[in-house]
Formats: structure tokens, sequence, C-alpha cells
């Protein structure tokens, strides 16, 4: 399974983990390498569904 993360400040996809970054809120210690904020994960499958709405 691959797991996609997304920024929601600079809408970057690229990051960086550390394991000083491990938080309740950032399980997965991911950071963005831009603006340094926490990024989210993003489901793919919701990603698919919305895009496939939008181009009905």
């Amino acid at each position: 399974m691959k797991i996609t993360f997304k920024c929601p400040h600079c809408n970057g996809s690229q990051f960086r983990t550390s394991h000083f970054d491990v938080t309740r809120a950032n399980p997965h210690g991911a950071k963005c390498i831009f603006c340094k904020s926490v990024v989210v994960q993003v489901n793919a499958t919701r990603i698919a569904t919305q895009s496939a709405l939008r181009a009905l």
C-alpha cells in the first residue's frame, strides 16, 4: 500500500520524515520540504472518486 502525503499550505507533495517530528497529530513524522509544515495523508480512493464526479 502506498501512502500519499500533501501539504495543506503550499500543496507540495515532497516531504521528509524524521523520528523527531513524530507526534499524535503527525504519526509518520512527515514535513513539507518547502514550507516545513506538517503534511497530511491523502486518501487515494477519495481523490479518484472526486475526480470521477468532476468529470461527469
